[in-house]
């Protein structure tokens, strides 16, 4: 039976490099066409986490980086262009794995914090770095404009009508069709009704003797994806553009909308006053607590019921507490499926997720004997966080009590 997993609010690196890939209409949206197989295929990812690691393969940006280039005519360009895309991804990951969005989906973090934030600044820092590289187009126009694709072609056609008619010729001799729908169609560019396919924006400058210009081919791609671009989220982008952010200020507006953002959702939600999660932490981590089995399976049952209003949201630590309880407890073999549970529920939503129970669950999976656990939640660990195992399997022992020490154990359990 094939597993359904909760969609993270953290967009992953497949979906963004799709998003923008499709938008721009650098990868059509053809089953035909392997690339965007491969895009697409990545894209759902997030939807079956099940213990992958979920990181961008280098073959699917390598091969994008290559479509780029053959589009705007330059290795060097396409190489400069990708060079920052990674360093967004960098500074990305990052971000989200050090980010709790407990409450948030998708839409809500993307709307109230993303999108102010990082999106729109990392969009605004490549719109300058494409003035800088080829000047004379004007980026600010382009965002305030209703349809930036239909103002950057009538911006090519600096003779008006005359132009009009040459892509008119150049298309019908082209494809062989009639001129006068060649002018229908392109009426519907040029009054933003329809966004032209990529392979038409090339024709429009072929049209105009610049279909090898890199910087027109740049400018063409950016317009089209600008024109994919929700009006709201080209005001953010301007916002940006004109305030110059740089890293250090985006990250600080990401974190003080979150907290923002967060606690609105908090104050819109009654979960109750009955709150034991830092006693029940403290039960399960701190061996200055008396061990007391039937007061931490009464705190979990009260969490549970507390949470009950935001299930979907937090039953990835419920799987953490019992998981854990259970290894104090010496059940191990039961505690590891509520392991891979926490893992599955809490990828992308929970820091904690990388930090804590990666970790704690690698120990777990040496204890059993689980190689493949082994190695897949020491992969987890090496992509996203650290650990104290020195990767030597005879190690592992000690490593199981460094995370679950003798003194935390409870030896009567249900």
């Amino acid at each position: 039976m094939q597993h359904k997993y909760p969609v993270p609010p953290f967009p992953s690196f497949g979906e963004l490099v799709y998003e923008v890939c499709i938008r721009s209409g650098l990868v059509p949206t053809n089953d035909d066409d392997p690339q965007y197989n491969q895009l697409k295929s990545f894209k759902d990812e997030r939807k079956r986490p099940a213990l992958r690691p979920i990181h961008f393969p280098k073959h699917v940006l390598v091969d994008v980086e290559k479509r780029l280039a053959g589009f705007i005519k330059s290795d060097m360009h396409a190489f400069l262009i990708f060079g920052a895309v990674r360093k967004f991804l960098e500074s990305y990951s990052a971000l989200i794995v050090t980010s709790d969005a407990t409450l948030f989906n998708r839409e809500q973090l993307e709307e109230s914090v993303l999108w102010p934030s990082a999106f729109a600044s990392i969009s605004a820092i490549f719109l300058k770095i494409f003035t800088e590289l080829f000047p004379g187009n004007d980026a600010e126009e382009l965002l305030r404009h209703p349809s930036p694709l239909a103002l950057h072609i009538r911006t090519v056609c600096k003779a008006g009508p005359t132009d009009f008619k040459a892509i008119c010729q150049f298309r019908a001799d082209k494809y062989n069709i009639q001129p006068d729908n060649c002018r229908h169609t392109l009426d519907d560019w040029l009054n933003g009704e329809s966004v032209p396919r990529l392979e038409s924006c090339q024709d429009v400058l072929d049209a105009m003797n610049m279909g090898n210009d890199t910087s027109s081919l740049v400018w063409m791609l950016t317009a089209r994806l600008l024109s994919k671009t929700a009006p709201h989220h080209r005001e953010q982008i301007l916002y940006h553009l004109k305030h110059d952010n740089g890293l250090p200020d985006t990250i600080e507006l990401f974190r003080a909308l979150k907290r923002q953002a967060g606690w609105d959702l908090g104050e819109k939600l009654n979960i109750g006053p009955d709150r034991p999660y830092s006693k029940l932490r403290a039960a399960l981590f701190d061996p200055a607590v008396p061990r007391d089995g039937a007061a931490v399976e009464d705190m979990i049952a009260r969490q549970v019921k507390t949470w009950e209003p935001i299930a979907e949201h937090t039953m990835h630590e419920i799987e953490w507490f019992r998981g854990r309880y259970l290894v104090l407890c010496g059940k191990p073999e039961q505690a590891y499926e509520h392991y891979l549970a926490a893992y599955n529920l809490g990828a992308g939503r929970d820091p904690k997720i990388y930090q804590e129970v990666i970790d704690e669950a690698l120990a777990l999976a040496g204890k059993l004997g689980n190689k493949k656990g082994v190695r897949r939640f020491s992969e987890l660990l090496y992509l996203y966080w650290s650990t104290d195992w020195d990767g030597q399997e005879e190690s592992l022992p000690e490593h199981f009590e460094r995370k679950f020490p003798q003194a935390l154990r409870y030896v009567a359990c249900a």
